[in-house]
C-alpha cells in the first residue's frame, strides 16, 4: 500500500524580466490568451546579478506582471537584488498575479490567460495586448509540488483557477484519477481542448459558491485518500474548504487559494473571516514545514 506524501512547496529565486507580446487570441468571449517571448526568458545579466532562466514547476505556479498607472505608459517597477526584489513604496508598483499557462522552453514561449472583464488593469492591458508590445514580470517565486502516493485529485475553482486546473490535466492526466471541475459563464466559456473537465454552468439567483460545492460534493469520490486543490473567488474557495471536510480530506491534503474577492466577500465580517481562515492555514502549514 503506497503512502501517501503530502504536497511540498519549492522556492524559487524571483526574477524581474522584460518580455514581449508575440501573439494574443481569444480563447473563449471572456478569456483571452497572451503568449510572451523574448531573451530574457533565458539567463541574462542584471546589473551585477547573473539571473536564471525562467522556471516553472508546478502546475498553479504564478508570476506578477507590472502595469502603468492610468495615464502613464510605463510602469513603476521594483529593484531587482539577487534573488529577490525590493519594492518601492511611493509610489508602489501596480501589480497583478497570473498564473502560468503554458511554459515552452525550447520555442521561447510564455502563455497567459486573462479573464477579460470589467475594467481592471490587467484585463484592460490584455484585452488592447498586441505583437511587440511589453510586458514586466516577476516570478514564480513557489512552486507547489502535488502530493504522491493519492488515490484521487479533486480540482476545482472558476475561470481564474483554468489556467492551473489546464496546466494540471495536461501534465497529469493518466498518471492519477483527476475530478476536474470548473465554472463558468455557459457553454461558449468551455475550452474544448481540455478533456475531462466537468463544466459547471452559472445559474441565475444562485450563488456560484453553492453552484459550484453542489456539484463537487456530488461529484467526489468517498473512498481512498484524496487531494484537494481549490482557488478562484473567495466565498467559492470557502464553500470548496467546507464540502473537503465533508468528504474526509484530511487538512494537510487540502490547498486552497482565494484568488479574487467579489463585492459581497468585502464586506467587513466576511473579509475578516477569510483573512482569520487564511491566518490559520498559513500557522498549520508552518508547523507542517510546506511554507
Amino acid at each position: 500500500m503506497p503512502v501517501t506524501t503530502p504536497p511540498t512547496r519549492v522556492s524559487l529565486p524571483i526574477v524581474l524580466r522584460r518580455l514581449t507580446v508575440l501573439r494574443a487570441v481569444d480563447v473563449t468571449p471572456r478569456m483571452r490568451r497572451v503568449t510572451l517571448g523574448g531573451d530574457q526568458l533565458g539567463a541574462f545579466r542584471s546589473g551585477d546579478y547573473d539571473a536564471p532562466p525562467f522556471t516553472t514547476e508546478g502546475a498553479d505556479d504564478y508570476v506578477k506582471i507590472f502595469l502603468p498607472e492610468p495615464g502613464e505608459e510605463l510602469p513603476v517597477l521594483p529593484e531587482q537584488h539577487d534573488g529577490h526584489l525590493h519594492w518601492p513604496r511611493k509610489p508602489a508598483p501596480v501589480a497583478r498575479a497570473y498564473t502560468v499557462r503554458r511554459f515552452d522552453p525550447v520555442a521561447g514561449e510564455l502563455d497567459l490567460d486573462f479573464v477579460v472583464h470589467g475594467h481592471g488593469p490587467a484585463g484592460n492591458w490584455a484585452r488592447g495586448a498586441a505583437p511587440g508590445d511589453v510586458l514586466h514580470l516577476a516570478g514564480p517565486k513557489i512552486s507547489t509540488i502535488p502530493p504522491q502516493g493519492a488515490d484521487w485529485w479533486v480540482l476545482a475553482g472558476d475561470e481564474t483557477a483554468l489556467p492551473a486546473l489546464g496546466r494540471y490535466v495536461e501534465t497529469f492526466s493518466g498518471t492519477v484519477p483527476m475530478h476536474v471541475f470548473a465554472l463558468v459563464d455557459g457553454p461558449a466559456e468551455e475550452q474544448a481542448d481540455l478533456t475531462g473537465v466537468t463544466w459547471v454552468h452559472r445559474r441565475p439567483g444562485v450563488p456560484d459558491a453553492d453552484v459550484l460545492a453542489q456539484v463537487v460534493e456530488a461529484g467526489a469520490p468517498r473512498t481512498g485518500d484524496g487531494w484537494m486543490w481549490i482557488a478562484g473567488e473567495a466565498s467559492i474557495v470557502k464553500e470548496l474548504r467546507a464540502v473537503s471536510k465533508r468528504i474526509g480530506v484530511p487538512k494537510q491534503m487540502l490547498d486552497a487559494s482565494g484568488y479574487w474577492r467579489s463585492p459581497a466577500s468585502e464586506r467587513p465580517l466576511a473579509r475578516l473571516r477569510l483573512l482569520r481562515e487564511q491566518a490559520v492555514e498559513t500557522l498549520e502549514a508552518r508547523r507542517r514545514g510546506t511554507t
